[in-house]
Protein backbone atom coordinates (compact mmCIF):
# COMPACT_ATOMS: atom_id res chain seq x y z
CA UNK A 1 0.00 0.00 0.00
CA UNK A 2 1.66 3.81 -1.18
CA UNK A 3 1.26 6.17 1.30
CA UNK A 4 -1.07 9.53 0.07
CA UNK A 5 0.74 11.41 -2.84
CA UNK A 6 -0.05 14.67 -0.59
CA UNK A 7 2.18 13.37 1.80
CA UNK A 8 4.71 12.25 0.14
CA UNK A 9 5.17 15.39 -1.79
CA UNK A 10 4.74 17.69 1.56
CA UNK A 11 7.54 15.68 3.32
CA UNK A 12 10.34 15.52 0.49
CA UNK A 13 12.33 18.39 2.19
CA UNK A 14 12.10 16.63 5.25
CA UNK A 15 12.90 13.44 3.92
CA UNK A 16 16.03 14.99 2.24
CA UNK A 17 17.11 17.12 5.34
CA UNK A 18 16.30 13.94 7.40
CA UNK A 19 19.07 11.47 5.17
CA UNK A 20 21.48 14.24 4.42
CA UNK A 21 21.86 15.27 7.78
CA UNK A 22 23.66 12.93 10.74
CA UNK A 23 22.86 15.13 13.30
CA UNK A 24 19.04 15.64 12.52
CA UNK A 25 18.41 12.11 11.74
CA UNK A 26 20.47 10.95 15.26
CA UNK A 27 18.29 14.20 16.93
CA UNK A 28 15.05 12.44 16.03
CA UNK A 29 16.72 9.16 17.05
CA UNK A 30 17.51 10.61 20.37
CA UNK A 31 14.31 12.20 21.16
CA UNK A 32 12.14 8.87 20.49
CA UNK A 33 14.49 6.40 22.87
CA UNK A 34 14.53 9.42 25.61
CA UNK A 35 11.07 10.05 25.24
CA UNK A 36 10.97 5.77 25.44
CA UNK A 37 12.50 5.97 28.40
CA UNK A 38 10.89 8.73 29.99
CA UNK A 39 7.31 7.33 29.38
CA UNK A 40 7.88 3.75 29.27
CA UNK A 41 10.41 4.19 32.34
CA UNK A 42 7.55 5.80 34.17
CA UNK A 43 4.29 3.63 33.22
CA UNK A 44 6.71 0.00 33.64
CA UNK A 45 7.88 1.45 37.85
CA UNK A 46 4.11 2.85 38.51
CA UNK A 47 2.54 -0.34 36.90
CA UNK A 48 4.73 -2.37 39.37
CA UNK A 49 4.28 -0.47 42.42
CA UNK A 50 0.52 -0.57 41.07
CA UNK A 51 0.45 -4.43 41.46
CA UNK A 52 2.20 -3.97 44.82
CA UNK A 53 0.02 -1.82 46.43
CA UNK A 54 -3.44 -3.60 45.54
CA UNK A 55 -2.15 -6.36 47.59
CA UNK A 56 -1.69 -3.77 50.63
CA UNK A 57 -4.34 -1.80 52.83
CA UNK A 58 -6.44 0.90 52.50
CA UNK A 59 -4.17 3.90 53.63
CA UNK A 60 -1.42 2.29 51.55
CA UNK A 61 -3.79 2.22 48.39
CA UNK A 62 -4.70 5.69 49.20
CA UNK A 63 -0.82 7.51 49.04
CA UNK A 64 -0.32 5.35 45.94
CA UNK A 65 -3.35 6.83 44.18
CA UNK A 66 -1.33 10.31 45.19
CA UNK A 67 1.92 9.10 43.94
CA UNK A 68 -0.13 8.11 40.32
CA UNK A 69 -1.09 11.63 39.54
CA UNK A 70 2.52 12.84 39.67
CA UNK A 71 3.48 10.14 36.96
CA UNK A 72 0.65 9.90 34.44
CA UNK A 73 2.19 13.84 32.95
CA UNK A 74 5.55 12.14 32.92
CA UNK A 75 4.60 9.32 30.99
CA UNK A 76 2.36 11.80 28.91
CA UNK A 77 5.49 13.63 28.59
CA UNK A 78 7.39 10.50 26.84
CA UNK A 79 4.23 9.60 24.70
CA UNK A 80 4.28 13.23 23.39
CA UNK A 81 8.13 13.08 22.67
CA UNK A 82 7.50 9.51 21.10
CA UNK A 83 4.41 11.03 18.97
CA UNK A 84 6.57 13.79 17.40
CA UNK A 85 10.08 11.86 16.81
CA UNK A 86 7.63 8.77 15.37
CA UNK A 87 6.06 11.22 12.52
CA UNK A 88 9.38 13.01 12.08
CA UNK A 89 11.12 9.31 11.04
CA UNK A 90 7.52 8.28 9.66
CA UNK A 91 7.73 11.30 7.12
CA UNK A 92 11.65 11.05 6.73
CA UNK A 93 10.80 7.91 5.03
CA UNK A 94 7.30 7.05 4.39
CA UNK A 95 7.47 4.28 1.74
CA UNK A 96 9.36 1.93 4.12
CA UNK A 97 7.16 2.56 7.16
CA UNK A 98 3.87 3.02 5.01
CA UNK A 99 4.12 -0.32 3.83
CA UNK A 100 5.23 -2.10 6.80
CA UNK A 101 3.02 -4.60 9.16
CA UNK A 102 5.36 -4.01 12.12
CA UNK A 103 4.76 0.01 11.82
CA UNK A 104 1.18 -0.42 11.84
CA UNK A 105 1.32 -3.44 14.37
CA UNK A 106 3.16 -0.78 16.57
CA UNK A 107 0.31 1.95 16.07
CA UNK A 108 -2.61 -0.19 17.17
CA UNK A 109 -0.35 -1.52 20.22
CA UNK A 110 0.08 2.94 21.14
CA UNK A 111 -3.41 3.05 20.09
CA UNK A 112 -4.41 0.49 22.98
CA UNK A 113 -2.00 1.59 25.31
CA UNK A 114 -3.60 4.91 25.25
CA UNK A 115 -7.19 3.40 25.42
CA UNK A 116 -5.98 1.68 28.55
CA UNK A 117 -4.17 4.58 30.08
CA UNK A 118 -8.31 6.42 30.06
CA UNK A 119 -9.88 3.22 31.76
CA UNK A 120 -6.86 3.21 34.40
CA UNK A 121 -7.49 7.36 35.10
CA UNK A 122 -10.99 6.25 35.38
CA UNK A 123 -10.40 3.29 37.89
CA UNK A 124 -8.07 5.49 39.84
CA UNK A 125 -11.14 7.96 40.42
CA UNK A 126 -13.41 5.32 41.21
CA UNK A 127 -11.02 4.14 43.61
CA UNK A 128 -11.63 6.70 45.78
CA UNK A 129 -15.31 6.07 46.36
CA UNK A 130 -15.56 1.89 45.53
CA UNK A 131 -12.04 0.80 46.37
CA UNK A 132 -12.61 -2.90 45.86
CA UNK A 133 -13.79 -2.96 41.97
CA UNK A 134 -11.46 0.07 41.22
CA UNK A 135 -8.32 -1.70 42.64
CA UNK A 136 -9.21 -4.89 40.37
CA UNK A 137 -9.42 -2.33 37.35
CA UNK A 138 -6.20 -1.15 38.19
CA UNK A 139 -4.53 -4.44 38.55
CA UNK A 140 -5.84 -5.22 35.44
CA UNK A 141 -5.18 -2.12 33.66
CA UNK A 142 -1.65 -1.78 34.94
CA UNK A 143 -0.98 -5.64 33.72
CA UNK A 144 -2.10 -4.98 30.01
CA UNK A 145 -0.43 -1.55 30.34
CA UNK A 146 3.02 -3.72 31.20
CA UNK A 147 2.31 -6.14 28.10
CA UNK A 148 2.17 -3.12 25.90
CA UNK A 149 4.58 -1.55 26.72
CA UNK A 150 7.04 -4.26 26.10
CA UNK A 151 5.05 -5.58 22.74
CA UNK A 152 5.46 -1.96 21.94
CA UNK A 153 9.38 -2.19 22.31
CA UNK A 154 9.52 -5.37 20.55
CA UNK A 155 7.40 -4.18 17.10
CA UNK A 156 9.77 -1.22 17.57
CA UNK A 157 12.52 -3.22 17.37
CA UNK A 158 11.08 -5.51 14.71
CA UNK A 159 10.27 -2.06 12.86
CA UNK A 160 14.34 -1.18 12.80
CA UNK A 161 15.81 -4.17 11.78
CA UNK A 162 13.58 -4.95 8.64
Amino acid sequence: MAPPEFLVDASQSWARLYADSRLVSTGVMYVHLAGLLLGGGAAVAADRETLKAAREPEPVRADHLAFLGTVHGIAITGLAMLAASGAAMLLADLDTFWSANAFWIKMSLIALLLANGLVMRRAEQLARTLPARAWRRLKATSILSLALWFAILLASTILASS
